[in-house]
């Protein structure tokens, strides 16, 4: 059954891609949102999930069903969800393990490392992913590729100037100067647990020093595509080995892990700081059912302000990165970036007249910058080789 199923899926047309319509409900039609029921399953990336969310009810006619990264009602984490008949699976919280997932949905002998309950083979078709490919698992050989779809940003942020009352309260913060941090003093902090004069104060990562002001260095959750970028740009060289002074759990509560792109530290802990996604912070602006930002404030680094004066994400902010979706090269392109074995979904994201990359109102709703031109070395639903991960002959799916 399950190679009937996959052999159906495979000589989808572009044509019945669109005529399938109405065959799911996504998260962000309402604010009772709720997990699809669908044909394409993707999972992964918080920072994506949102446009992804909309691309797919939209756009894709239903075919797609893009799975939130904590449960979009419970906002629990690492239930078990069935995303179609014969699959059954760990919800995967993050890039990493999206990706994990779709290379257990591949090979089931895969070495990646997997959630309680992972899938059988076939259940997941593509991940979403807010970091590329890196040095670890690049590959001119690879068999998974890597489909930039658009432009993000990562801004510092921390709450708000003054204290917010109910519904949504939130603390004052207590780095009241972060706007006049550079990058190089963000990444010494960072990687050193050095403290940093900003405005004529100075804040200490470690809240050791007498008389300067603690700033908490917060990163979001092991498995996030953001933390591994954002470790990254701050020159620690293993995102799961972070210095003392850098904390993906919340100072006050040691049981509260820190959620990427999610406000609540910010709102409780004064001395809060860290990274967000300045696509997210307008996405949640534009849409409020999906609004996570909990009066989070984004600010300027090397004097560059995260918005335009119009709201949207700014491109000359210092810290960029494509996002991404991930799947088996061999599925959305014939090498030469034509459809491949699975015409179906390589018309929804693979090529710049896919789908997703014709969606450009949706793209931009949600906060991200187009990838018209390539700022960062790529375009829109480009299949490109330096984007490919995982060589069989040496680190195989």
């Amino acid at each position: 059954m399950r190679e009937l199923r996959r052999g159906w899926r495979a000589a989808l047309t572009l044509g019945t891609v669109a005529a399938l319509v109405g065959a799911v409900s996504v998260g962000l039609a309402s604010p009772a949102s709720a997990d699809p029921v669908t044909n394409y399953v993707a999972v992964g990336s918080d920072t994506t999930q949102d446009v992804i969310d909309q691309f797919a009810k939209d756009r894709s006619n239903g075919v797609v069903g893009s799975f939130d990264a904590i449960n979009p009602v419970t906002k629990a984490a690492h239930e078990v969800i069935v995303p179609r008949d014969g699959c059954s699976m760990t919800r995967p919280n993050g890039s990493g393990e999206g990706l994990n997932a779709l290379r257990k949905s591949i090979n089931q002998a895969t070495s990646a490392a997997q959630l309680l309950d992972p899938p059988e083979a076939g259940c997941v078709d593509f991940s979403r992913s807010s970091s590329g490919p890196g040095t670890l698992h690049g590959s001119p050989n690879g068999a998974l590729q890597y489909v930039p779809f658009a432009l993000d940003a990562v801004g510092t942020a921390t709450g708000p100037a003054t204290a917010v009352g109910p519904p949504d309260p939130a603390v004052a913060t207590a780095i009241t100067q972060a706007d006049a941090f550079t990058l190089a003093q963000v990444q010494a902090m960072y990687a050193n647990c050095t403290p940093e004069a900003a405005g004529g104060v100075t804040y200490d990562p470690t809240g050791t020093v007498a008389g300067d002001t603690p700033i908490h260095l917060y990163i979001p959750q092991p498995g996030s595509g953001t933390r591994t970028f954002w470790a990254g740009q701050m020159g620690i060289p293993d995102p799961n080995n972070l210095p003392s002074c850098v904390h993906d759990h919340s100072v006050l509560d040691s049981t509260e892990p820190i959620e990427e792109h999610d406000g609540t530290i910010y709102a409780q802990d004064a001395n809060a700081f860290g990274p967000f996604s300045i696509a997210q912070w307008v996405a949640h602006k534009n849409h409020p059912t999906v609004d996570r930002r909990h009066n989070a404030v984004l600010h300027q680094l090397n004097g560059v302000a995260a918005l335009t004066a119009g709201g949207s994400l700014n491109t000359a902010y210092p810290v960029k990165r494509e996002v991404y979706n991930v799947a088996l090269r061999t599925a959305i392109t014939n090498g030469a970036g034509g459809p491949g074995t699975d015409a179906g979904l390589s018309a929804l994201i693979s090529g710049p007249n896919s789908r997703l990359c014709q969606d450009l109102g949706t793209i931009v709703s949600f906060g991200f910058a187009v990838l018209n031109s390539a700022p960062l070395g790529h375009t829109c639903g480009q299949i490109a080789n330096d984007l490919r991960a995982f060589d069989p002959a040496t680190d195989p799916v």
